[in-house]
């Protein structure tokens, strides 16, 4: 009996930490999001997470202090899956190696989004806002290769990219309406295995009254979050 007992304790013990590693690896090795079910989402639906990215929580998180219906359920798919296209190179300004502690990368490593390193300045731990314009870079780390995801102007930017697997990703972004009343939010997720992408807009505008101007931006909060200085 004492042997059949210390048997079962074995493999109980082998159990338990195979399926640790499997949880330690199920990010790298699964996506998060099916891009086969999202290719027939229709207009009005929700995106489905396996579990949420901590990007995307952290920007949900935020804006929720001020707006209770900010949430995953209350983006909307636009109802169509768009072909990414023939992206262009990105606008060089040689000074992308001093954000690498500032990219998103895949969970592979072997890409990796740049939402910074055009619009800012860095002195060290100091990030001082540059550009007004903003660029959003994808990268290739084992080809080489950088392509522009976004150029947007001073009413629009990327507040967050997230990878939801190897080959897809999540940006989230806020543009100011053309009255320049409210922010509209859109999250955009990517595919990169058939090159599409798909818009969910949240279906409400952000007021841009006196309690959401109070409060920094979601970039000035997450670099000061991390011990940056912003300026």
């Amino acid at each position: 009996m004492k042997l059949n007992i210390r048997y079962i304790a074995i493999i109980l013990l082998l159990l338990t930490i195979a399926e640790c590693k499997t949880k330690d690896t199920a990010y790298a090795d699964d996506e998060l999001v099916d891009a086969e079910a999202v290719l027939g989402y229709e207009e009005g639906d929700t995106l489905v997470l396996k579990k949420m990215p901590p990007g995307l929580q952290e920007w949900l998180t935020f804006y929720k202090k001020v707006d209770t219906g900010f949430t995953l359920n209350n983006f909307k798919a636009s109802g169509v899956s768009l072909h990414i296209g023939d992206l262009p190179a990105p606008i060089a300004k040689n000074n992308e190696a001093q954000f690498r502690d500032l990219f998103v990368y895949s969970p592979d490593s072997s890409r990796y989004l740049d939402l910074v390193s055009y619009n800012y300045i860095r002195d060290k731990n100091s990030l001082i806002s540059g550009e007004a314009d903003q660029q959003v870079v994808l990268a290739d780390v084992k080809a080489n290769k950088k392509k522009q995801l976004f150029y947007f102007g001073p009413s629009q930017l990327a507040e967050f990219a997230d990878w939801t697997g190897t080959n897809s990703f999540l940006v989230g972004i806020m543009s100011r309406t053309e009255t320049g009343t409210g922010v509209d939010a859109e999250l955009m997720f990517f595919h990169l295995k058939d090159s599409t992408f798909t818009n969910f807009r949240l279906n409400h505008t952000l007021p841009l009254d006196s309690t959401l101007l109070a409060n920094k931006g979601f970039l000035d909060y997450f670099f000061t979050n991390r011990q940056f200085e912003v300026q």
